[in-house]
C-alpha cells in the first residue's frame, strides 16, 4: 500500500514538472575562470536524481561488502544457540521419559555448540546424578559455572538441590552459606534451606527460618502453616522430652499471633504439656482455641485430656452441642470425659451418639471398653467386632447401635428406628 502511494506522488511531481518545464524550460549556468556550462534546468534535475541513486547504490554496495563477515559470524552465532536450544529441548524431553543416559550424551553434545551452554549443563549435570554418577555430576556443574557471567547463583542453587538429594548434608550447608552471602533473601534459596532443616530434623532452625520464609514468600500460607506445625510439633517434641516447661512456654509465648492461631501449633503445644503432666494448661489452651476457631482435631484431643476437674471439662464441652449437636468428634469426647468422670449411662449415650452420627473404630473400641467396664461381656465384644471390621474395610456406612442387638424382655416396649438421645449434664449418673 505504501508503494503505490509513493509511485502515485512521483507520477503526480512528474506531471506537474512536465507541465512547468514546456512552458518555461529554464536553463543551469555553471561558469569557473573562462569555462562555462550551460544546459536546461530538466537535464540538469534527472541528472542530479541519477548521480544521486548511484552515489547512494555505490554506499550500499560498500556496506555490505565490509559488513559481510560480522552478518556471517552473526548467523553461524544464531545456528549454534538454535542447536543448543534444540538439544537442550531433546535432552530435557529424554530426562522426562527416563532415559537418563541419553539426555546427558544429548546435552552436552549441544552445550558444546553453543555460547550460553549453563542450563545444558546443569540438566546434564541432573541426569549424572540420576545414574548415580557423582564425579560427572560435579564437572558438569563446573563447566556450568564458567559457561559465562552471572552464572553462581544458579549454579549454587541447582549443585545445593542435588546435594541435598544425594544426602549430602555438609557440602549443602557449605554451599547454602556461600549463596546466602551472595544472594540474602533468593526464594529458592530459603525453600532449599527449609528443606535442608527437614532432611537433618533441626527444627529449631526451621523454626527461626519462618520469618524470612513469610517475608519473600517462598510458599504458599497453606505450605508455610503445614511446615510451621510440624517444625513446632518436633520442637516441641524435644523439649518435652526434656521436661522443660518454661523452654516450651517462651517459645509459644514468642510466637506471632498468626503462628498461635494455627490449630497444628495449638495441638502440638497441647501434646507436648500433655507429656510433661500439664493435662490442666493443656486443656485451657485448646478450650480458647475451639471458641475461636471450631477443629475436629482440637475437640478431639480435647475430649483425651486427663484433667483435674473433669466435670468442668464436660460442662464445656456439653456447651459446644449447642452449635455442633450432631458432631461425631465432639460426642466421642464427651463420651471419653464421662468415662473418665465414671459416669457410665452418660458416657454410653455420647458413645452411640457418635456412632449413630458417623462410626469410627475409635468410638466402637470406647464403647466396648465400657460395656466390658459395666459388665456387658457379650455387647462389648460384638462392639469390637465391629470396630476391628470398620478399622480393616475402611467403612464409613452408620451401623445401628449396639443396643439395639439386645433382645428385649417382656413388658417393654422397644423404641423402633431412633438413635440414642443426646444426654445432659443432670442425666444419666452411674
Amino acid at each position: 500500500m505504501k508503494s503505490l502511494i509513493v509511485i502515485f506522488l512521483v507520477l503526480i511531481v512528474s506531471a506537474v514538472a512536465t507541465l512547468m518545464f514546456m512552458e518555461e524550460p529554464g536553463y543551469v549556468l555553471f561558469a569557473y575562470a573562462d569555462m562555462s556550462l550551460q544546459t536546461s534546468m530538466a537535464f540538469f534535475i534527472i541528472a542530479l536524481v541519477v548521480i544521486l541513486a548511484v552515489v547512494y547504490g555505490l554506499i550500499r554496495f560498500l556496506v555490505g561488502v565490509f559488513g559481510l563477515p560480522g552478518r556471517m559470524s552473526e548467523k553461524r552465532q544464531q545456528k549454534k544457540a538454535v542447536a543448543c536450544q534444540r538439544g537442550l529441548a531433546l535432552g530435557l524431553a529424554e530426562m522426562t521419559e527416563g532415559r537418563y543416559s541419553k539426555a546427558e550424551k544429548l546435552l552436552v553434545q549441544s552445550a558444546k555448540r553453543g555460547d550460553s551452554p549453563m542450563l545444558n549443563y546443569l540438566s546434564a549435570a541432573r541426569a549424572a546424578q540420576m545414574q548415580g554418577a557423582y564425579d560427572r555430576r560435579d564437572e558438569y556443574l563446573r563447566q556450568a559455572s564458567q559457561s559465562g557471567s552471572n552464572t553462581e547463583v544458579a549454579v549454587g542453587l541447582t549443585q545445593a538441590e542435588l546435594q541435598i538429594a544425594h544426602g549430602e548434608h555438609a557440602q549443602a550447608i557449605s554451599t547454602l552459606r556461600h549463596l546466602n552471602d551472595v544472594a540474602p533473601g533468593n526464594q529458592q534459596l530459603l525453600r532449599l534451606k527449609a528443606r535442608l532443616c527437614q532432611e537433618v530434623g533441626d527444627s529449631e532452625s526451621l523454626m527461626g527460618l519462618m520469618p524470612d520464609l513469610r517475608k519473600a514468600k517462598a510458599f504458599d500460607n497453606e505450605t508455610l502453616e503445614k511446615l510451621e506445625a510440624e517444625a513446632f510439633s518436633a520442637q516441641a517434641r524435644e523439649i518435652a522430652a526434656a521436661n522443660e516447661l518454661g523452654k516450651l512456654e517462651g517459645i509459644w509465648v514468642n510466637l506471632p499471633k498468626v503462628s498461635r492461631n494455627n490449630p497444628g501449633m495449638v495441638a502440638a503445644y497441647a501434646q507436648a504439656l500433655v507429656a510433661m503432666n500439664e493435662a490442666d494448661r493443656a486443656e485451657a489452651v485448646l478450650r480458647a482455641a475451639i471458641k475461636q476457631h471450631w477443629d475436629q482435631n482440637l475437640v478431639h484431643l480435647y475430649g483425651k485430656l486427663a484433667v483435674n476437674d473433669v466435670s468442668r471439662a464436660i460442662g464445656y464441652a456439653e456447651g459446644w452441642l449447642r452449635d455442633h449437636r450432631r458432631d461425631a468428634v465432639l460426642l466421642l469426647a464427651l463420651g471419653r470425659l464421662c468415662k473418665l468422670a465414671k459416669v457410665w449411662g452418660k458416657a454410653r449415650g455420647y458413645l452411640e451418639s457418635s456412632i449413630s452420627a458417623k462410626a469410627s473404630p475409635e468410638a466402637y473400641r470406647e464403647l466396648g471398653e465400657l460395656l466390658d467396664q459395666v459388665g456387658e461381656e457379650k455387647l462389648a465384644q460384638d462392639a469390637y467386632r465391629k470396630g476391628l471390621q470398620l478399622a480393616v474395610d475402611g467403612a464409613e456406612a452408620e451401623a445401628a447401635p449396639v443396643a439395639a442387638a439386645q433382645p428385649a424382655k417382656k413388658g417393654k416396649k422397644v423404641a423402633k428406628g431412633g438413635t440414642a438421645a443426646l444426654p445432659s449434664l443432670s442425666s444419666g449418673t452411674a
